[in-house]
């Protein structure tokens, strides 16, 4: 399986439309922890490494809030690049009452929050592919309680200090569910 091999391919900016624009680019900003790479009057880039957008927030006149169980985003994923800067994300998000979901899905670790929209946001660390396990062409996922303690505690004393460079826009768990299904239907 050549997954997680170099050259690796992420996915671009997100674009979410939003009911107010001041309001969640605070949220992002002050709470997720991106930076603002360029402001125009309905619209907000937002970069994790000051260089690239990994979110820009357009709020089009006449919006209307989202409606829950509608087609559209479900959530978006953010890749940071290590187990410990996944630990100094728990620690922010506790310190600051957000309320998280989190699950060890056996290749990566994630957190779940949604904005102030409802749209959900992943916030993962990928397990290095050489500690998965396989079921011949199959890798094993699961749904697993995480572990916070040992991943906050893989973050010693550091604390958070935003997205760290290195984050990128990742694939969630489902999606990579698909693209492995997909992989091994293709080699049959």
């Amino acid at each position: 399986m050549t997954f997680h091999q170099p050259p690796h391919t992420y996915t671009g900016e997100v674009y979410l439309k939003v009911t107010d624009l001041e309001k969640l680019t605070a949220f992002y900003t002050e709470i997720i922890g991106f930076k603002v790479l360029s402001k125009e009057t309905n619209r907000v880039s937002l970069t994790a490494d000051g260089k690239q957008p990994l979110i820009v927030l357009e709020q089009p006149e006449n919006i209307k809030p989202k409606e829950p169980r509608r087609t559209g985003l479900y959530h978006l994923a953010l890749l940071l690049p290590t187990r410990a800067d996944l630990g100094k994300a728990i620690k922010h998000f506790s310190r600051n009452q957000i309320q998280l979901g989190a699950s060890d899905h056996l290749v990566s670790e994630a957190l779940y929050l949604s904005d102030p929209d409802g749209n959900g946001i992943e916030i993962y660390r990928d397990r290095k592919p050489e500690e998965w396990e396989w079921h011949n062409d199959f890798v094993a996922m699961s749904t697993d309680p995480l572990d916070a303690q040992a991943i906050v505690a893989e973050s010693g004393n550091e604390e958070w200090d935003g997205l760290p460079e290195g984050t990128v826009m990742g694939m969630s768990t489902y999606m990579l569910r698909t693209y492995l299904r997909r992989k091994h239907s293709m080699k049959r």
